[in-house]
């Protein structure tokens, strides 16, 4: 989290720095317009105003990170290799102006030492902000040797070279125009020499050493320092495109606009970094960037191929007004077309499809339409996925209902991925794995909406393929219930009611016969037969209550419950029902009501220890609420879900209803169990039918 940001009256010293900035552009200006270019080439100089301007703009863009991080280390590297830019620009002016006169005016042989010697320390800038961004310290670990190491290479050939011999320097072939008067190592030159070009090679080192330790740091850093990290890596990629530019075009004014305009990126995107990384999309600007001069390199081959094409056939047979009005009918017809069909390739080729939502979810459409099922429709998301944003490796993954999951692979999985999750609504339906580096990995804010559209209408198919598996799964389970009950059913009464009755018209028929002779035994086989009737109406209210509980036609769904909490009351615990006006419900709702009600109030006697519970039943916005409550002691959280709960869990899950188990803070434990009132409306349906 970034601190909050301090008024200007708190970092004084940001004003400090931009004065120091702007105080040698304004000095230069007036010195590079009296100054000859006779003059400038007597002193080796240039215009020192171009060197000013980029001290000026990069320590400009250092203020507002030292506003709000007075003391942070990179702002103030950025802010002194700013300075000392500008101090460079201001002594080379000065250095040709004071030569200009006869005697040389004071401090004209400090302002060439400036420029010669001490500006040798504008090198060691960067090598010290890529060890140091964007936290401000070194990289821990084996790493900060290293880093530590890069510093001193950084600076050995401007610490050798601010004390040069002249003799020395002029011998290397870097003539001075007069004698500083500067101290000087009192070293023989031949050895200087030498010294000099290990000094100069370690600090050329030092530079991809540097970026070595800021490839550390990235692959260490995750969150917020990655997109830092992501900012300088578009500042290098910018500068690399400018200059790359400015060395095709080869001219000095668009190498000096090329210096600020690296210098004024590469410092804005540090500062950006270090204050606000999430301000703007870094990795839309990193795709842009590496599109557009893809783009821009085969529009500039093209260019230069056609001019050279009408120069090699036409030569000097049009005139330069033909030839121009020729040009421009080739631009529109054939060049234009040509330069935004190229465009498209590099685009399609470089980061795939994404700029196309509309094709990507059609196709996707299309593909998830052809396959029915999940496990062929997971490898066409795998692949359109992978077609779509140009990645060389996507995963997969579905959770199945019961457990388990279903995974589908494209591509080789590179050594560090990110996981995106697959959602339906608050439901996490699978997994999405995508590779977590690479420019081609870098979605934008865009890329990730386009990213997450497709993913959400896969999802919509995943869930409709898993809802015809669970639907399919639940048919299963109803026949396999179904013909149980049947078995059971026909076996009870095969086993069971069936001879019993058998027997008692076989005892009949021997009382019958026994009638008259023997009037006793008739009377005794009487009474059997009358004690297996009983035994058999009882088997026959057991098979009846458990197809349907009696209570619930006799005396309704509350006054059943009532009387349930009542059986189950006791000195210890003491069960009430309470209920609003219920409307009528459907058969399969009253069961349900009554079996989840019954099952948490036996829970609540057996284990609960209550003194109280009470069941509340509510009619709320398509479902009626069973609602359980006592003052027990709840349930451990290590305690694994027993027959009762489960059985309340499935028999809402069989209406389309959910249940919630929890212990309130307060104490207790509350079963709730939502069952759909939508079977209402169906009853109805069927009743006005029949």
């Amino acid at each position: 989290m970034n601190p909050a940001r301090p008024g200007w009256s708190a970092a004084p010293v940001a004003y400090v720095v931009a004065v120091l900035a702007l105080l040698p552009v304004a000095l230069c200006l007036p010195l590079d317009l009296v100054n000859e270019p006779a003059d400038r080439a007597r002193a080796l100089m240039g215009w020192g105003t171009f060197s000013a301007l980029v001290g000026a703009v990069g320590a400009g863009t250092a203020v507002p990170v030292l506003a709000r991080h007075p003391r942070h280390p990179v702002a103030w590297v950025i802010a002194l290799t700013g300075l000392l830019w500008a101090f460079d620009g201001l002594a080379e002016s000065w250095s040709a102006y004071g030569m200009a006169h006869t005697p040389y005016l004071p401090l004209s042989g400090f302002a060439v030492w400036v420029v010669a010697q001490l500006g040798s320390f504008l090198m060691v800038g960067l090598p010290l902000v890529l060890v140091l961004y964007p936290t401000g310290r070194l990289v821990p670990g084996r790493w900060r040797p290293v880093s530590l190491g890069v510093v001193a290479m950084a600076c050995a050939m401007p610490v050798l070279l601010i004390f040069a011999p002249v003799d020395a320097l002029e011998g290397d072939g870097f003539p001075m125009p007069l004698d500083t008067g500067m101290p000087q190592l009192p070293i023989d030159g031949d050895v200087y020499i030498v010294l000099l070009t290990v000094a100069r090679t370690l600090t050329l080192l030092s530079i991809p050493v540097a970026v070595a330790v800021l490839f550390a740091r990235q692959r260490r850093a995750s969150g917020r320092e990655r997109l830092q990290l992501r900012w300088l890596l578009w500042a290098a990629m910018t500068c690399l495109v400018v200059f790359a530019i400015a060395i095709v075009l080869h001219n000095g004014w668009i190498v000096t606009i090329a210096l600020v305009v690296a210098f004024a990126v590469t410092g804005a995107s540090i500062a950006i970094g270090i204050l606000d990384p999430e301000r703007w999309d870094v990795d839309a600007l990193l795709a842009a960037t590496v599109v557009w001069s893809a783009v821009a390199g085969i529009v500039i081959v093209l260019d230069l191929a056609l001019l050279a094409l009408l120069d090699g056939v036409l030569g000097e047979r049009l005139s330069e007004k033909d030839a121009t009005l020729l040009v421009l009918l080739l631009a529109v017809t054939i060049y234009g077309p040509l330069r935004t069909w190229a465009g498209a390739v590099v685009r399609r080729v470089l980061v795939g499809r994404r700029g196309d939502r509309y094709a990507v979810v059609t196709e996707l459409a299309a593909r998830l339409e052809e396959y029915g099922d999940v496990r062929r429709q997971l490898p066409a998301l795998a692949a359109e996925l992978a077609e779509a944003f140009k990645l060389g490796f996507v995963r997969v993954e579905v959770f199945r209902h019961g457990g388990g999951t279903i995974e589908a692979t494209h591509g080789t999985a590179p050594g560090e991925t990110r996981e995106v999750p697959i959602r339906y609504g608050a439901d996490e339906v699978g997994l999405l794995e995508l590779p977590a580096r690479g420019v081609r990995s870098m979605l934008s804010k865009r890329d990730q909406a386009l990213l997450f559209d497709v993913v959400r209408q896969a999802a919509m198919a995943v869930r409709s393929s898993r809802l015809a598996e669970d639907l399919q799964a639940s048919r299963e389970q109803l026949v396999l219930a179904r013909e149980e009950d049947r078995r059971r059913i026909r076996r009870d009464l095969h086993d069971g009611l069936g001879p019993a009755l058998g027997g008692v018209a076989m005892r009949l028929d021997a009382a019958g016969n026994a009638l008259d002779r023997d009037p006793e035994t008739s009377r005794r086989l009487l009474a059997q037969s009358r004690q297996e009737i009983t035994d058999a109406l009882a088997d026959v209210r057991r098979l009846v209550h458990g197809l349907r509980p009696p209570a619930l036609d006799d005396l309704g769904l509350l006054a059943a419950l009532r009387q349930q909490a009542e059986r189950l009351s006791s000195s210890a615990l003491t069960a009430a029902v309470e209920a609003e006006d219920l409307p009528p419900l459907p058969a399969a709702v009253e069961v349900a009501a009554y079996r989840i009600a019954s099952e948490a109030l036996a829970n609540t006697a057996r284990h609960a220890g209550a003194g109280r519970a009470v069941v509340r039943l509510a009619v709320v916005p398509g479902a009626l609420l069973v609602e359980v409550t006592d003052d027990g002691t709840g349930i451990a959280p290590e305690v694994t879900a027993g027959v009762g709960l489960r059985s309340i869990r499935e028999r809402a899950d069989e209406l389309g209803g959910r249940t919630e188990i929890t212990c309130p803070p307060g104490g207790g434990t509350r079963v709730r169990a939502w069952l759909p009132l939508s079977l209402v409306v169906e009853e109805t349906r069927i009743e006005e039918m029949a």
